[in-house]
């Protein structure tokens, strides 16, 4: 378990998945195309190729080791495969897989970390989960109302264990050694004993860990502060985890397997017994404001968009955690999520067993399945937030090479209703032009901003001020919507002189989750704009938009 009071932290424990009973297919889905046996031969030469012994289990515990892994630090082949307990072969075709689908990526010196396609990931189920979602302002509420630190714990993936799922730190000149996917225990501090109060001391199965002398480390003398905490609805905790902290929590619970609490953390020499007595009941009634948030009827939820066929382990694991980000309260199972796979029955339901017993899901009504305590705490590692300069950097770079052209990515704000180029890739050409990163990018003139602005709402466009920047640029909204709608018609847009007088820009918009987000760019010198094959850099440029949309969308 962590340790949060300054002590030495003892390591932490592998991920182990215990394996459910195999099931057994007894009819063939009737949605999914007959495979013949030479069919089923290929798809076994193919996964085998991928990595024979990369079953699903294997696949989610690296997964695991990326996230949980140190932030900064990356993974060695050798030193991933001596955490996993698997062999070099294996987890080294595990990781060109993942790397193929984003989910890793490797640097110059062959270390391995988090790739961009798991950080969308970890973004939209912050946006999406309506416990996080749900959860958010009123922590900000009572992080000022209890002038705190508050924390939203959840129980797993460990049975004996919490973690952080969100937290708003106390400012201040002490602070606590907290951070979001750190684990917790149950029977020390408010947060965990909330949380134990709901699942029972049965859960503890190891030696208790003694942070303190205040810690209670036998679980039969917990039981009966369990008791009053159930009977008042919360927990008062003083010096039992932290030395210095004295805490109040409360539990909730999001659906019938997922047990959280959300608790509020002050420093133990100012705070009295009296005022734990007090926030008591505000922590209670916060937990309750956040179970009434998170009411999964409250939310509206996409299907995850569909996706290229992909029969391999690793295929199907990326499927599955997409379609968990995209449907966190309720996604399916059964005959619908073998379709999605793109799967039999039996594949989907062996994956189903290791989302279930790994905790990347837990089951819900209706025989569906919802995002788990173990995709949470990925969640939580990574964070909500995403830079799509860095997450889209390889793309504009290998843009760049293939057409020596300078390329720009152009970042839209939909809130502000303002674009800024946020990164460029430099091409080879002797002759060419920059527009800096960091600038503004007006959206009435210049292929850029019209990029984007082709796919805004028209009280967007009507709104935009058609300031001249050059005698080129638009003047009239006749004009800008006659623009706008053949960039719509053809996917691109081309503009000459409309911001800078020397220059030609080719651009076109990506998408996140059908919203537009963006556009890339080329910049090109005027003098040349004849010079250059415009389908093809159009080309070029729209199928490197589409990729940057794919990796964006879930």
């Amino acid at each position: 378990m962590s340790r949060l009071d300054g002590e030495r932290t003892p390591s932490r424990p592998s991920l182990v998945i215990t394996r459910a009973p195999r099931l057994v297919r007894v009819r063939r889905l009737a949605a999914l195309p007959e495979r013949s046996r030479e069919d089923d031969d290929r798809v076994s030469a193919q996964e085998h190729a991928e990595g024979s012994v990369a079953g699903n289990d294997r696949i989610v515990a690296v997964l695991d080791a990326f996230v949980t892994r140190p932030i900064g630090d990356g993974w060695g082949v050798r030193e991933l495969a001596d955490s996993v307990a698997a062999s070099r072969s294996t987890v080294n075709r595990i990781l060109q897989g993942l790397v193929d689908r984003g989910l890793a990526r490797v640097d110059a010196n062959a270390t391995y970390s988090v790739g961009p396609r798991l950080r969308v990931l970890a973004k939209v189920l912050h946006d999406r989960h309506p416990l996080l979602r749900g959860a958010l302002p009123v922590m900000d509420e009572l992080s000022r109302t209890a002038d705190a630190t508050v924390m939203l714990a959840v129980h797993g993936p460990r049975p004996d264990a919490a973690f952080i799922a969100l937290l708003r730190q106390q400012p201040g000149p002490i602070r606590y050694h907290l951070e979001p996917g750190m684990e917790l225990p149950l029977h020390a501090g408010a947060a965990g004993r909330a949380i134990l109060s709901e699942v029972g001391v049965d859960v503890l199965r190891t030696a208790l860990t003694r942070y303190s002398e205040d810690t209670v480390v036998d679980p039969a003398q917990l039981d009966p502060d369990l008791r009053a905490a159930r009977e008042a609805g919360y927990v008062i905790s003083v010096g039992q985890h932290i030395p210095l902290a004295a805490g109040v929590a409360a539990p909730l619970r999001f659906g019938p397997d997922l047990v959280a609490a959300v608790s509020a953390t002050r420093l133990r020499h100012s705070t009295t017994d009296a005022d734990l007595e007090r926030l008591g009941p505000i922590a209670r009634k916060a937990a309750d404001d956040i179970a009434d948030a998170a009411r999964p009827a409250t939310w509206t939820e996409r299907p995850a968009r569909p996706s290229g066929a992909d029969s391999t382990a690793l295929g199907r694991v990326q499927r599955l955690l997409e379609i968990l980000v995209a449907e966190p309260s309720g996604a399916p199972t059964g005959i619908e999520l073998a379709r999605r796979l793109g799967a039999n029955e039996a594949t989907a339901a062996r994956l189903r067993a290791t989302a279930l017993a790994s905790g990347l899901a837990v089951p819900t009504a209706g025989r569906r399945m919802a995002a788990g305590p173990l995709l949470l705490r990925w969640a939580a590692r990574i964070g909500p937030d995403w830079n799509i300069a860095d997450l889209a950097g390889d793309a504009l770079q290998a843009l760049a090479h293939a057409s020596g052209e300078t390329v720009g990515l152009a970042v839209f704000d939909p809130e502000t209703v303002t674009a800024t180029l946020v990164a460029e890739a430099g091409g080879a050409r002797p002759v060419e032009y920059s527009l800096g990163v960091g600038s503004p990018i007006p959206l009435h003139a210049g292929a850029a901003g019209k990029a984007i602005l082709a796919h805004c709402p028209s009280e967007v466009v009507r709104g935009q001020v058609l300031q001249p920047l050059t005698p080129r640029s638009p003047t009239s909204l006749e004009q800008l919507e006659r623009d706008l709608r053949q960039i719509r018609e053809t996917g691109w847009a081309q503009a000459e002189g409309e911001r800078i007088p020397d220059a030609f820009g080719l651009a076109a918009p990506f998408f996140a989750d059908e919203a537009v987000a963006g556009s890339l760019t080329f910049t090109i010198p005027r003098f040349r704009a004849d010079e250059v094959d415009m389908p093809q850099l159009a080309t070029m440029l729209t199928q490197a938009a589409r990729q940057i949309t794919a990796l964006l969308s879930v």
